[in-house]
């Protein structure tokens, strides 16, 4: 979908996301992301010490139900539409993306709307830099939907 929002230096995405098998989503979740080494061993080494990165530590990691996933993703949309730096401050790029993040919207919700007893999350707690599937800029949002044995995850992020 959009590889680039409007904020001139994101991206937004949604994935298929392949979890290790099990039944609770946040166990299944925690799997994979242990399979990656950032958060496997979730601490940097400055000079001879060893700190832990807070943001990569596994137990961190929440999942927040939410009821009406159309009004998240409508101001997750306008937040990162929003979201400036100083290297975009480029209205004209804003301008021409708008029609492209409406469409990336109306695609999401109808495949959305054909899913069966779909749950949605907000992922917090939890840097998911290191999990391209789930997210993989700087700073950003992530959004998983639960349907059936089928999960996804929505990216909206900057990365400089």
């Amino acid at each position: 979908m959009q590889e680039e929002s409007p904020n001139c230096g994101g991206q937004y995405h949604f994935t298929k996301v392949n979890l290790p098998n099990g039944e609770i989503l946040i166990n299944r979740l925690k799997s994979y992301f242990l399979n990656i080494a950032a958060y496997k061993k979730p601490f940097i080494t400055i000079g001879n010490e060893q700190k832990v990165v807070e943001e990569r530590k596994i137990e961190n990691l929440k999942l927040l139900s939410i009821p009406d996933y159309k009004n998240l993703i409508e101001d997750k949309l306008k937040y990162w539409r929003e979201h400036r730096t100083s290297l975009d401050c480029r209205e004209e790029l804003t301008e021409f993306y708008y029609s492209k993040e409406e469409l990336f919207k109306i695609s999401i919700f109808e495949f959305l709307s054909n899913m069966t007893d779909l749950k949605t999350y907000k992922v917090e707690g939890i840097d998911t830099y290191f999990a391209h599937e789930i997210g993989g800029d700087m700073v950003g949002d992530d959004i998983i939907f639960e349907s059936e044995n089928e999960i996804y995850a929505l990216h909206f992020g900057w990365s400089s």
